[in-house]
């Protein structure tokens, strides 16, 4: 579903048909003719712009992200450093199942071991 109503459609529309009305409101993109009813004052896609834009800012400081790349960049170094335990652990599981004469999923089902993806 679109954030706004289809104002190349429709002109006008009623206050009660109009969706985010109070962001609108707020920013002074729609303007009252008469008895409720409402023309987009401003072009669509500076409004989307903007109520985009807002609900982006509202998110990062939801997550307390304050810098994205810095954040991007951060989690890469996790994912890089969880990658490398993870080949580590599984090349120690190989060794441990060559020096018993098993295969590496019996050590995996002794050490209680799952990397089942489904």
């Amino acid at each position: 579903m679109e954030a706004f109503n289809n104002w190349k459609l429709h002109k006008i529309i009623s206050k009660k048909d109009i969706r985010e009305f109070e962001f609108l409101i707020e920013n002074g993109f729609v303007q009252e003719i008469q008895d409720g009813y409402y023309y987009l004052s401003a072009p669509l896609h500076e409004v989307e712009r903007k109520f985009y834009e807002q609900k982006n800012e509202k998110l990062l400081d939801e997550l307390c992200v304050k810098d994205v790349k810095k954040e991007i960049k951060d989690y890469i170094k996790k994912l890089n450093s969880y990658n490398e335990a993870k080949d580590v652990a599984e090349c120690l599981m190989g060794k441990i199942a060559d020096l018993k004469g098993t295969a590496i999923k019996e050590v995996h089902e002794e050490m209680e071991m799952n990397f089942d993806t489904g």
